[in-house]
Parts: structure tokens; sequence; C-alpha cells
């Protein structure tokens, strides 16, 4: 019994470090905690200093402090509150909510309920607070909390909502599923044309065909098979992407970008309906005062309903005794087959996730399109969400037109100058300041899309117009907004300046940008981005080779009360703009839909031919003005350099760094010590007579030089009080920094300096701690630039990075998509017309990702081949500072490229399995369609952010108390500044999920965790790093819960998406291997789990070194596998890796040290037991 309780307390301990901290992977063993994505802000640390407890009896109790704080730790949880709904029809529904939790949350809860989910119109009461509660009551204020679910009367809107929602539900059976087969390129796994019916709403039936067979390296393993058997060793996916030859034998099958969608897709249950639309039918004289309209339902069995939508609900035509509030109910009594066909689709929600994250509500905002969309691309066809002919619209404000002749530059001045001295103050200002902001970006980049595709269609561009970067093609005021539109030069070396903080956007010079953005930097506070209103009011859009830039005029700040009023966002900030609806599609004629016949395979080849001409013409021209070109020293500043400055300068001044010696403090004779000061008072007492006159003349002009460094001293500063606002000068002052002493060109040189000499050489360091672990070019680029850096300094990160072979393999790849970028984009810039557009598209990406054939090499494709390189090398070189070798093209990862370019570019592709070893694995019709890349300041709370920063810190030093308090106060404050589902505050959510976890609430973490999933799928997009992140989150939470299959499910997502962002060679990938390894233990697949964890310590190992707490983390992990298998003799040896590693790096004295140590001291006695039971004979303890 001892032995089984021995090896049940290891096995508990196993789960134990093997979540140590979920905050960014949060199934990663052991000491330092992975980031799974990246994503929070820019600060990714964590440790769990209690991560390896040893399961002896007096070492096996690692949670007593913990558990001595729980009393204080209870007043700062949130709690779990159950939440009883009563239905119209009596029954009651149990929802878990959370303490925080208002009736809005309440309403999306049921959204997310299958037996709730299409109810739409409605509205909640309570006994005591009576009825039609609004949405910002608190449960915590509802005693009981019990509330009642009313039936409200339809107005047309809202009856056309209804249906929608219903639409919106069954189409995960049609939209996500196969395209049809004359789509698939061949494939031998197409499925019929069933994803035609229900989101056309056309005449098209769908066929009640075969459930589709997933193929073995699916990512989302079915719910009734566990145990992921669909990984093998050496196993190599058809189609796969283009990856290089070490990692070819990966554990993990490389994933298909054609199965994008399998984790969404219900295609092999039946869809309850066939389509859904409007009646051509008119009322006859029974049409009733309440009647609204008419609808045509066709079910799954074909036969056709005709629905009146009423006032009450809806009734079949002819039968207005039969009235339901809602259109399932009614659907569900008058036809058996679309009932039964309902409840499936219910009882398999339930099987994908019985804790909600529904798969209805998706927008199209992804560079994959949905499947269906590719059936037909020159109609594409719409999700229900954002199909305008059921209401539905791709989201945000300012569609009306109300607010276009808004006073922008007056608003964006009243608020800079609201009161912001206290917390509270701020919250209510910045509150404000993201409404209108929010408000403004909308109607920006709706108005400049406008004015961009007016040209595009309207005007025939003279030559001067086409080739002068500088020429104004278009200038247009509406109310404050001044649109101003250039066309894109087609010229790849040219760099037009297009950030927010450019030359282009603020009319000022690169040199007078650059002590503008220095200045701002240093003199940051908490209002910095409200105060700023020239960037503020500042949107740059660029779409189908144009740049549109929108200003407000700036206004001097004007001192307003709090009284200052703006509309707020509806639905908690959900469905903010997605930027993809205003998608420009490249197929306009039926006669361009997918064909196969010889004829249209003929003509497309001699377009894409064409087209490569124009790309090859472009690269030569490219390549010639690329050479003429001197490598440029660039000069300009990003004013978050400032901010990390100042930071820098103030954790010096405190000790938090190790400050290296100024030359003042080598010449100062206190730093030196007494001994030095006697002998120089001894000298003078010998000769009082020559020497102490010199010392005096001496000191006399000590005093002159002082003076005149004092008066220059007063000058600059000066000169910077007429440069700053005296409440800003007084900042710096007050910041112990001395920089208000310097002069602006002083201030420039010394930035530059702590740039190279500190701040590069800094976020290196963060990159091998793993505090900082990007995952794609978008998580880089947030890193670099939060503290200021450009991205023009990748090269030099390389060669600092020489140690972190995934470091440089990311900014290789990020410099790659830059250069692709300025080709791509010149391209599109050449086509005068959207008819050679996908063409011209294609067949530059067929230049840029395709492969040379082995042999029989056509000499275009090898010039092509030729060009490229020679400019990619040039190009690097002079934007980059790197020296590209052709060598490194092998190691790239191209559907990285590929995603990158579309996020970049603003490309839509379809879901194929592109086959990048061929020449052209691109075609015109895989080219869908073009969308609006904009940028503009991120406007929220910097209050929130620091608390969130706070959370973090508190999680890192194992304060959990106050990492509750402050997770739930950055949340609070998001929340009352963006709204509880807006983008914004998905982070909160996810962070404050992973302090929850730590305190052993798994619950109400989970409930945090798939919030922030459903928000970041929706706003931000499918494969977002934050998803990413949250599917890995979320795998880890389900697993503690004890529900294996459903984790393993969500992990096999996240390792999915990071195959297609940072590959199977990174330190997050060999993390999320680890928690694989982990669900495969807990299904009693041990062998299957020590595969994947030894490809993770072998990963590990090549990134980041064999001395690497990571990978001891890895060995540790391999010894508690062994463990289980009771290869006690292997364990000691990984324990004896562990305990080394943690002693070189961390000292005897750590914690996590001290555990691992505990942990070798228990397999030890596991093998003398072993080592006796053989002598003895005897048999095993545990037998």
């Amino acid at each position: 019994m001892k032995k089984v309780a021995q090896v049940g307390n290891a096995l508990k301990q196993l789960e134990e470090y093997g979540r140590n901290d979920p905050k960014t992977n949060p199934g990663e063993r052991l000491l330092g905690r992975m980031d799974l994505t990246g994503s929070y802000s820019e600060k990714n640390k964590g440790r769990n200093q209690r991560a390896f407890m040893a399961p002896k009896a007096s070492k096996a109790k690692p949670h007593k402090a913990k558990g001595e704080k729980k009393k204080k730790e209870e007043k700062a949880l949130p709690t779990i509150v159950d939440i009883t709904v009563e239905k119209p029809d009596l029954a009651r529904l149990t929802l878990k909510g959370i303490s925080t939790d208002r009736i809005l949350d309440v309403r999306k809860l049921l959204a997310v309920h299958v037996e709730t989910c299409h109810l739409t119109n409605y509205s909640l009461s309570h006994e005591v607070r009576g009825p039609r509660l609004k949405d910002s009551v608190e449960i915590v204020t509802l005693k009981p909390c019990h509330v009642t679910l009313v039936a409200e009367d339809y107005t047309e809107e809202l009856a056309i909502a209804h249906i929608r929602r219903l639409l919106d539900i069954v189409a995960c059976t049609t939209a996500f599923g196969p395209p049809s087969s004359k789509n698939a390129g061949g494939s031998a796994n197409s499925a019929s044309n069933s994803s035609k019916a229900v989101l056309q709403s056309r005449n098209g039936v769908a066929k009640d065909g075969e459930p589709f067979p997933r193929e073995v390296s699916d990512s989302s393993p079915k719910p009734q098979g566990g145990s992921s058997k669909f990984v093998s060793l050496g196993a190599t996916a058809a189609g796969a992407p283009c990856t290089n030859q070490k990692e070819e034998l990966a554990i993990y099958p490389l994933p298909k970008l054609g199965q994008f969608y399998d984790f969404f897709s219900f295609s092999h249950l039946t869809p309850p309906l066939q389509y859904i639309r409007r009646s051509s039918r008119p009322f006859a004289e029974d049409k009733e005062a309440n009647d609204l309209f008419k609808i045509d339902v066709r079910v799954c069995n074909g036969k056709l309903v005709t629905v009146v939508a009423c006032r009450k609900g809806f009734y079949p035509a002819g039968k207005g005794v039969i009235v339901s509030h809602s259109l399932v109910g009614l659907l569900q009594q008058i036809s058996r087959a679309f009932d039964g066909a309902y409840k499936s689709l219910m009882k398999a929600f339930i099987e994908h996730n019985k804790f909600g994250n529904l798969p209805y509500g998706f927008r199209a905002n992804t560079w994959v399109v949905p499947p269906i969309a590719t059936d037909s691309p020159s109609v594409f066809s719409l999700l229900p969400t954002e199909d305008e002919t059921w209401g539905g619209n791709g989201g945000g404000q300012g569609r009306d037109g109300k607010h276009d002749h808004r006073n922008w530059g007056r608003e964006f001045s009243i608020i800079a100058g609201m009161p912001c001295k206290t917390a509270e103050e701020r919250q209510i200002r910045d509150r404000k300041a993201f409404l209108l902001h929010s408000l403004f970006v909308d109607i920006a980049v709706l108005k400049a899309v406008g004015a961009i595709l007016n040209l595009f269609y309207n005007r025939v561009l003279l030559h001067d117009e086409l080739t002068d970067p500088n020429a104004v093609l278009h200038k247009e005021q509406i109310g404050e907004l001044n649109i101003v539109v250039k066309k894109d030069v087609a010229v790849a070396s040219i760099k037009l300046d297009i950030k927010l903080d450019g030359s282009l956007a603020h009319g000022m010079s690169s040199k007078e940008l650059a002590p503008r953005n220095l200045l701002k930097g240093i003199t940051a506070d908490e209002s910095v981005t409200i105060h700023d209103t020239a960037t503020l009011g500042l949107v740059v859009v660029r779409y189908c080779g144009f740049t549109a830039v929108v200003k407000v005029p700036i206004e001097r700040r004007t001192t307003a009360s709090q009284d200052y009023n703006i509309e707020d966002q509806p639905e908690g900030g959900s469905n903010a703009l997605n930027v993809n609806s205003l998608r420009m599609l490249l197929h306009n004629s039926t006669a361009q839909e997918f064909s196969v016949s010889p004829q249209s395979q003929c003509f497309e080849d001699d377009n894409l031919q064409t087209s490569r001409y124009l790309v090859r013409k472009l690269l030569e021209l490219s390549c010639s003005k690329l050479e003429e070109e001197c490598v440029l020293q660039r000069k300009s500043i990003r004013w978050e350099l400032g901010a990390c400055w100042v930071q820098h300068l103030q954790n010096q001044s405190s000790g938090k760094t190790e400050p290296k010696e100024s030359e003042e403090s080598k010449v100062d004779p206190t730093i030196k010590g007494l001994g030095k000061q006697l002998k120089e008072i001894k000298k003078k007492t010998v000769d009082r007579t020559g020497k102490i006159e010199m010392n005096q003349e001496r000191s006399t002009e000590a005093n002159k030089s002082q003076l005149l460094h004092n008066g220059s001293q007063e000058e600059k500063e000066m000169m910077l009080r007429k440069l700053l606002p005296e409440e800003a000068f007084l900042r710096l002052k007050e910041s112990n920094t001395g920089l208000h002493a310097k002069s602006p060109e002083e201030l420039i040189e010394m930035a530059h300096k702590y740039y190279e000499d500190s701040a590069l050489p800094k976020l290196v360091a963060d990159f091998g701690s793993l505090e900082l672990s990007p995952v794609d070019g978008r998580t880089l680029t947030d890193f670099m630039h939060t503290r200021g850096l450009q991205m023009c300094s990748l090269g030099r990160v390389i060669e600092l990075a020489d140690k972190l072979p995934h470091v440089q393999s990311l900014c290789m790849h990020e410099m790659v998509v830059r250069a692709f970028k300025h080709l791509l984009q010149a391209v599109i810039a050449a086509v005068t017309g959207i008819d050679n557009l996908s063409a011209s598209i294609a067949s530059c990406l067929n230049i840029l990702l395709g492969s040379l054939p082995s042999e029989n090499v056509d000499p275009s494709l090898a010039l092509e081949d030729y060009l490229k390189h020679k400019w990619l090398e040039s190009f690097l070189c002079k934007r980059f500072g790197w020296r590209w070798q052709v060598e490194s093209w092998k190691e790239l990862r191209k559907f990285s490229i590929l995603r990158g370019l579309c996020h970049k570019v603003g490309l839509e592709l379809a879901p194929r399995d592109y086959d990048m070893d061929s020449p052209h694995p691109f075609r015109k019709s895989d080219i869908i369609s073009i969308v609006p890349v904009y940028k503009h300041v991120a406007c929220s709370s910097a209050d929130g952010r620091t608390l969130l920063e706070s959370s973090k810190t508190s999680l890192d030093k194992g304060k959990l108390e106050d990492a509750v308090n402050y997770g739930t106060k950055a949340l609070s404050k998001l929340v009352a500044v963006c709204g509880p589902y807006h983008r914004m505050t998905a982070g909160a959510y996810s962070l404050l999920a992973v302090v929850l976890y730590h305190t052993g609430d798994f619950n109400q973490a989970t409930i945090y965790q798939q919030k922030a999933l459903d928000i970041n799928e929706r706003e931000l997009g499918l494969d977002h790093p934050d998803t990413m992140k949250s599917y890995g989150d979320l795998a880890v939470f389900y697993y503690r819960l004890q529900h294996t299959e459903l984790a393993l499910k969500y992990v096999n997502r996240a390792l999915y998406l990071l195959h297609f962002t940072c590959g199977p060679s990174h330190p997050n990938t060999a993390a999320t291997y680890i928690n694989v390894a982990m669900m495969e233990e807990g299904l009693g697949n041990v062998h299957v789990a020590l595969r994947y964890l030894h490809e993770a310590l072998k990963c590990n190992q090549r990134l980041l070194g064999s001395d690497h707490i990571q990978t001891a983390a890895s060995y540790h992990a391999i010894a508690i596998a062994l463990s289980l298998m009771e290869a006690y003799s292997l364990s000691v040896q990984h324990e004896q890796t562990t305990l080394r590693i943690l002693k070189a790096k961390l000292g005897a004295e750590d914690l996590r040290t001290q555990d691992a140590a505990a942990w070798l001291e228990y397999f030890e006695s596991k093998v003398q037991e072993q080592q006796e039971a053989a002598r003895n004979g005897t048999p095993k303890p545990d037998a």
C-alpha cells in the first residue's frame, strides 16, 4: 500500500510540475515558463519557484504557504456563482458565472448554451429588481441569483437578427467543410458540394453525403478518439509546408493548409436546413396587423415551408394558431427531420466542447478564407454574421454617415484637456478617448477605402502620376476629415514613408521628427497617447496599390469638465470593424470561376506567363535601383525608445541594474575611500607654501570652468523649456535622470548610444531567458516597437543572437517577408486593372515561393530565380545590414513567409494544400481578394496595462494574493475603458485565468480563458498569436479538470497553428510537445509521451543549449515519465543532469534546485528498493 501511495503521489506531483505556469504556455514544466504566443503585452516572464516538488512525505507539501494565505486570498478572489435561469417553458438552467459578471455576461452565457443559443429577443427579470434588467446590473446584487427569461415582441429588424442566429448556428455543417471537388485541386479526399447550402440562401440544395473522413494528420482528433493516435515518428504529410531537412523527421506530422477549418467543421452531420430566403409570395387578404414578413424555409429532407414572422414570433403560413417565439421551436414542431438534425447538431456541439466555445459567430477575418467562399470566388459567400441579406455587417461603426461632419479636432482637444491627475479621472477620460478614437478609426478607414476604390475604378492615371511617389492623386475633405491619396510606385526598392510618426503623416522633415519623438518619449506619462492629438487623429490606409492618409486638424487643448458625452459601443465592444469585410474581390464574372477545362487551363497559363514577365521586369528594375543606392544610416527615433531609456536610467540609479562606472565617478574622491583623502591632507601639511597656492590656482580655474558649465547647463535647460510644455519639462527634471540639462542634439546622440549599447542587447537577453518568446513576425515586431527598436535593426539582432538559432530564424523570416512585401506591393501598383490582378499576384508568389525542378530547368525559371536571389541579397544588405547567403533559402519555412506576406500586403487565399516544391504552387483562382491594411495608434488604458504588468510581476515572485488583486483590478479597468468583449480586454481575461489557475481555481480559470478565446477567434483572427495562446492555455485547464481528450483536441489545435507560424524548431513548440506528453500520460500512453518528451529535449538542446534551464525542465519531465514505467535508474540519470544544470544556473539555494535534489533522492530510493527486491527475490512493493 505504501508503494501505491508513493506512485500515486508521484503522479500527482507530475501533474503539478507539468502545470507549473500556464501564463503563456500553461503546461510548461518546471522552471522558466515558456510563452506559447508571446502575447502578454511585451513581458512574458513568470516562473513558479515551487515547480520541482519531490514526492517525499517531508517535502511533498509545497503549497502549505499558499494554504496559510487562503483566508486573505478569498477576500480578493472572484468566485464562481451559480446563476439560475428560468425559461418561458418553466424549465431551469444553471449557468456558471463569476462574481464580477453582469447581466450582459449572462446573455453571453445563454448564447453559448446548447439549450438557449438560438434565442435572441428576450429580457431578463428578477423577483426583487423587477423586469427588463439592464445589461450593466451586477449579478452579485441579485438576491437570490435567479432570473427569468421573458420573451419580447419582435420588430422587423429583430426578427431578421433572429433568423441570422439560426443560420449562424447551422453554418458549421456547410461553411467549413472541404470545398467542392472542382476546387480541390485534384485532392483524393474532396467531399461533396454540400457547402453551398445554407449560407448562399439560393436554390442550391445540399446533398446528404457521407461524413467526411478526416485524414490521420488532422489537427483536431475526434471526440471519441482521445489518444492522439495520428502522431507517428517520421511521418510527413503530403503537400505539407515546405521546411528544412532537419525538421522533416519531427514527431508531429507537418500540417496541411487545406485542413485549416477542419477544427470548426461539422460537415459530417446532416445540415438541419438547406436554405432560408425571403418569400416571393405576397400576403393575401389574411395578413394580420402584427405580421412582419414571410420566409421560405427548406429543411433537410427537402420539405419547403413558408413561415410568417410576426411580432409574437413565427408561425406557418395559413396556420396562425401555431405560434412559436423562436424559429427553431417552430421548425421542431412542424418537421421531424429538422428536429432530429438539429438535436444531432447540439449533441455534436456538446461532444466538441461541453463547456461552451460553440462554433458559430465567426467572421471571415483570417488570411485563409472559409472553404464556402472558394466555391464561388466571384460572389464570396459570406458567413451569416457578416451577411447583409440577414442584417449582418463587417462590424464597426460609422457606416450610416451620421458622424461624417463631426468636429474631430475639437473633440480630441477636449478629451486631451480633461482632468487626469487621479486614476479615477483617467479612467473616465480614457473611456471617452477610447470611444471617440475607435469611432474615428472606423470612419477614417471606411472613407479612405471609398476614396481609393473611386480612384481605382473611375480614373485613368497619367504616366507622371504612376512614377512620382509624391504625386497627390486625390484630395477630399469630409467634415474635418482630410483625405490625401497617393499612388504606390511600381519599384520594389523604394520605401514609402507611411509610418504614424513619419514625415509623410506629420508633414515634417526627418530631421525635425527625431527630436520631436524623443522628447515625447522621455516626458511620457499615462496620458502620452491622448495628449498627442496629432498622432491620435491620424490613420494610414494601404489598399490596391494606393496609400491614403486621413488626418484631422490639430486644435489647441481645451480645458473641459467630465460632462463631455459620447455614444457607447453596442454589445460590450464586440463586433469591432473587420477590415477583411472591405475586401476587393478579384474574380468578377462567372467566367472566371474555377474550371478544369483544357481551354480555360491554357488561357490561365498564358495569363500567368504574361504576369511573370511583368514581375521579372520589376525585379530587374528594382535590382538596378538598389545597386545605385548607398547604405543609409537611419537616424529616426521612435518615441517608445525615450520612455524605455528613462526607465533604464531610473533603474540604474535605484540599483536595479549594475551600472557601469561613469567617468565622473572615477575621479570623484568620495567614491575612492578615505585612505586617499588622508594621504592628500598629509601632502598639504608637508609643504604649505607653493603647493597649496598651486592648488588654490587650480581650484580657481575649476570654479571658473564650473561657472561656465553651469551657464551652459542653464542655456540647455532653457532650450528644452521652450520645446516642452512646462508640466512635461518638470516631469523630466523630477525623473532624476539629468536629461533635462541636455541639448536636443546631445539627447539624440545619447539615445542612439543607448539603442546600440543597451536596448538591443537587452532585447536579445530577454529572448535568451525566454522572458520574451515571439512566434511570428507580428509578435517580434510588437516586442521591438514597444521598446522603441526599429525593424531595420533585425540584422544586428541576428548577430547578437548567435546562440539562439530560433531567434535568428524568426528575424531571417521577417526580413524576407518584408523584402517580398515590397516586391508584391510593387506588382500590385503596376497592374492597372482588376482583371489581371489575381494572375499577377499568383505569378509573383510563384516566383518568390516556388522551387526549381531538380532537372530540365526552363531558362526563364532559372533567370527569375537568379534575379530573385540577387534582389533579395541586395535588399537585405541595404535595408537591414545583413549579408544573405543563398544556402539560407533551404532553411526558410515558406508557409510562414506566405502567412506574413498575406498579413502585410492584405491578401486572402483559398485553403488549399499548396505544393511549394513545384515551380507553380499558386493558381490565379487561389488569390481570392485584397483587403486594406491600415495603421493607427493604440488607445486603451495605460493604468490597466500597468496593473497587468504588476499582476505578472507578482505572479513571478509567487505572491498570488497580490497577483489576483492586480489582475482583478486590471480586468476591471480594461472592461471599464474598452468594454467587456473588446479585443483589448481579452488579454486581461487570459492573464487573470492564469493567476486563478495558480490559486487552484481551475473552474474559474477555465471560464475566463474561454471568454478570451471566444473574443480572440472572432475579433483577432483564427490564427492570431493570442488565439493560439488561448488554445494552449485552455487545453491545460481542461486537462486539470480531468477532461484529457478535450484537452488533447485544443492542444493539438495550438500545435497545428504553431507549425504554420514558428515551425517545429522553436521553444514554444517544444513546450507544447511537453503539454501533449502530459496529456498522453494522463491517458496511459506513456510510450507516446516519452517520444514527445525526447523531441522536446532535442529541440531545447539545439535551440537554447544543453545547459539552459528549459533544457533542465525537459530532462526532469523525462525522468518523471520514466518513473511511471518504473525505470528508476534512467530517472536518476536524467534527474542528475537536471540538478547539475540548475546548480550551475540558479545556485544550490534556489527552490527549484532544492526540489530537483529532492526528486533525485526519491528516484535513488526507488532504485535501492528495486535492487533490494532483486537480491531477496521478493515481489515488488506494489505487487
